[in-house]
């Protein structure tokens, strides 16, 4: 966030800073947001910045992290210090299996040269890339209607549907504070990978409304290039588009040198931009 307010974790009302209209955007995201959180960073630093959206430790939050990749991989690092993927508050949500071709949303090398776009049958399989910079240029894949195996993209979103909002219900049962629940989704461009544009942003759109709908904060992950205003990249831009007005704001990442851990920049829809800030 920035240094004139309060940030999303603290209970009390947000606080005045020089800039009033600031003030009054972060306090109309109050009663609940959907945030894209976009950059040309790590993975690790996607850790870093999901742990911050998930809320201080200290804190009660329910939790939901929906992961499309890193099976293998223990979950609590997308969580705060402190906060367990197995407390009764938290749950995780595996999509890996659901994600039946990663490597069609990794692309190559993000030129789109090889990667799955709007003239591709999707067929062509792209050699997966290890740097966050890789993707499509394009997310209309809603020509991918199956996999081998015989699923159909329908019934895989019909399954990642009611996980997702399963795991809300379950963790949010009570709904203890303002902005006390908490829905990550990482990564959301392997979800339309999978699914096409059509289904994937009806999922979204219905996972960020029922988290807005209680108050709630969603916070979905889309590793992009970066460069000027994050919309300027035709993925991001698409994927702005595909939830339309139930998003509120645009989280840019970056990793300097000379910074100790990952910067953030809030673009906030229908407001400005706020300066770069170090996630702590």
């Amino acid at each position: 966030m920035t240094e004139t307010a309060d940030g999303p974790d603290a209970d009390g009302p947000i606080g005045r800073g020089s800039d009033s209209t600031l003030s009054a955007a972060l306090a109309d995201l109050d009663d609940g947001c959907c945030v894209l959180v976009t950059g040309d960073v790590s993975d690790d630093a996607y850790r870093v910045a999901s742990s911050r959206y998930f809320g201080a430790p200290h804190r009660r939050r329910q939790r939901v992290l929906a992961l499309t990749t890193g099976g293998t991989e223990a979950p609590n690092a997308w969580f705060p210090d402190g906060v367990d993927a197995d407390d009764d508050d938290a749950a995780v949500v595996r999509l890996d299996s659901a994600v039946r071709d990663p490597a069609a949303a990794s692309g190559s090398d993000g030129s789109g040269s090889s990667a799955v776009g709007p003239g591709s049958d999707g067929t062509d399989t792209p050699t997966a890339a290890a740097g966050p910079d890789a993707g499509p240029d394009r997310l209309d894949l809603d020509g991918a209607d199956g996999g081998d195996d015989g699923r159909t993209a329908d019934g895989d979103a019909a399954a990642i549907r009611t996980s997702l909002l399963t795991a809300i219900d379950e963790v949010d049962a009570d709904r203890p504070t303002r902005l006390g629940l908490r829905v990550g989704v990482f990564r959301v461009d392997m979800l339309c990978a999978t699914l096409g544009s059509e289904a994937t942003s009806s999922l979204l759109s219905e996972v960020s409304r029922t988290t807005r709908d209680r108050g709630g904060m969603a916070h979905f992950h889309l590793p992009r290039p970066a460069g000027g205003d994050p919309r300027s990249d035709p993925v991001v831009g698409e994927f702005v588009d595909l939830l339309g007005d139930d998003l509120d704001v645009i989280v840019e990442l970056r990793a300097r040198e000379t910074a100790s851990a990952p910067e953030e920049r809030w673009h906030i829809i229908g407001w400005g931009t706020t300066e770069w800030n170090t996630l702590r």
